[in-house]
């Protein structure tokens, strides 16, 4: 089987501003605050492969967010900040993309949460601008834009994925996952314009698995802002 994944994204302006308030980080403080992209990203904890009964979401939506800085980084421009709010909004897409089973940033499925504006205004209505961001992948260790796979099973009756040489895929590690997100939408021109935006001062990532597919699949969101 081949498989293509893409990434999708939306840019909205907002031309008005409703005052400012940058919630505390509270559960996120040790992967975000204070913490310094390169050191993060040296992490042993981040050569660890990923397992489909024990997914650590935290510490691979903080490696797609330093990975990103290292991108700005790259591009001589300030590093994002982390804000809570630009999280919650990404996490609540994800996760409602894996519940309906959709890929877009229209949730034509949740009223209230059909715009990426819905979303991310609800936790804070301060930004003057927001962009968004989204991927779908699956957590198989594989290289190229093309992933060709089959299922087979081991002497024990176990499901394995292998590789068009018959070679066994395995998982992920969080660091190689989450680069190859990254990379993902640094190809294509409208996302990676979003992620070295000058004017986006702020972001928040968030990615959701739907164990039940098969490689399992994951959907994340990159939510940008700035306020005055």
């Amino acid at each position: 089987m081949n498989t293509k994944f893409k990434p999708l994204i939306l840019i909205i302006i907002l031309h008005f501003v409703w005052g400012s308030n940058v919630c505390a980080q509270q559960y996120y403080d040790k992967y975000y605050t204070k913490v310094i992209f390169t050191d993060f990203l040296s992490d042993s904890r981040l050569d660890k492969r990923l397992e489909a009964e024990e997914i650590d979401l935290d510490l691979l939506n903080a490696a797609i967010f330093h990975r990103t800085n290292l991108e700005r980084s790259i591009a001589n421009l300030p590093l994002f900040e982390f804000y809570d709010n630009l999280y919650l909004s990404a996490l609540l897409h994800s996760e409602s993309m894996i519940k309906y089973d959709f890929f877009d940033h229209i949730n034509r499925h949740e009223r209230n949460w059909r715009m990426p504006s819905d979303r991310v205004l609800h936790f804070d209505s301060s930004y003057i601008t927001l962009a968004e961001n989204i991927v779908e992948n699956n957590l198989l260790d594989y290289r190229g834009d093309v992933l060709t796979y089959r299922l087979e099973y081991d002497e024990n009756g176990i499901s394995i994925y292998v590789d068009a040489d018959g070679l066994e895929l395995k998982y992920s590690t969080y660091r190689d996952l989450a680069s190859r997100l990254v990379v993902q939408w640094m190809k294509s021109k409208p996302h990676r314009e979003n992620i070295l935006n000058d004017t986006y001062e702020l972001l928040g990532c968030s990615c959701a698995i739907d164990s039940k597919k098969q490689p399992i699949l994951i959907r994340c969101t990159q939510n940008f802002g700035s306020m005055e």
